[in-house]
């Protein structure tokens, strides 16, 4: 792609208006034709075929004539190039749900292989860590720190607990972690024990517990015993 070509797929949706008009095709199981989506972005019909010719010019929406019936000229009907694609990030989802769910044969297979990618992504977005000999009364609150600092810039929202433990809400892989989790929250748990393996490799391991509620994981630390005896969150859906 040309950068003239490039700069026109980009400038096709600088408009909120011919946004509003690929989403409904995109959101529609059947192609629409131009009152059809003039009456559903409440848009002039003239304004929507001004649209529509940018879109397909762009490359983003395909017109096709309807198949003749009766008297009457048949209409043009207009269907979304790309139909997964609407949503920020969305080639990057697809691609990593089609990743997740072709990873390895079995799921303890692909749970081994993902905490061992985990532990290379952590070691990739560490570099060399300076070499440091934290005393045992810092230890656990230093590891907490740079933990909770890790997961914030992955997209998650921490939260510390008032127990020692880390509440992860926001998970920004949240759809593809619940249909491949020995594969996604696997990875998340190597990247999270070679996080804390570098900072003391003395130190117990800990667990990364998805969907303890509704939209949050949980970050165990195994050397703090107030989180041990401290009562669980109640699963998902309980």
């Amino acid at each position: 792609m040309s950068v003239q070509e490039r700069a026109r797929a980009h400038g096709a949706l600088a408009l909120p208006a011919r946004v509003a008009v690929l989403e409904h095709l995109r959101a529609s199981p059947h192609p629409l034709d131009a009152r059809a989506l003039a009456t559903a972005t409440g848009q002039h019909v003239t304004t929507i075929r001004f649209h529509l010719d940018v879109l397909i010019e762009a490359g983003l929406v395909i017109a096709t004539g309807e198949r003749p019936h009766g008297r009457g000229r048949p209409r043009t009907l207009y269907a979304p190039a790309f139909r997964n694609g609407g949503a920020p990030g969305g080639a990057y989802q697809e691609l990593a749900d089609v990743l997740a769910a072709h990873f390895d044969t079995t799921p303890a297979r692909r749970r081994r292989r993902a905490e061992r990618a985990g532990a290379d992504w952590a070691a990739r977005r560490l570099g060399s860590l300076p070499e440091t000999t934290p005393s045992p009364a810092s230890s656990s609150a230093e590891a907490r720190r740079r933990v909770t600092g890790m997961f914030t810039e992955m997209g998650f929202d921490p939260e510390p607990a008032s127990d020692g433990r880390v509440l992860l809400h926001d998970c920004p892989f949240r759809d593809i972690a619940r249909a491949h989790p020995d594969v996604v929250c696997a990875a998340h748990q190597g990247l999270l024990t070679e996080l804390l393996a570098r900072l003391d490799p003395s130190r117990p391991a800990s667990t990364l517990q998805p969907f303890v509620r509704p939209g949050v994981c949980l970050i165990t630390f195994d050397d703090d015993s107030a989180a041990r005896a401290g009562a669980q969150p109640e699963p998902e859906g309980s």
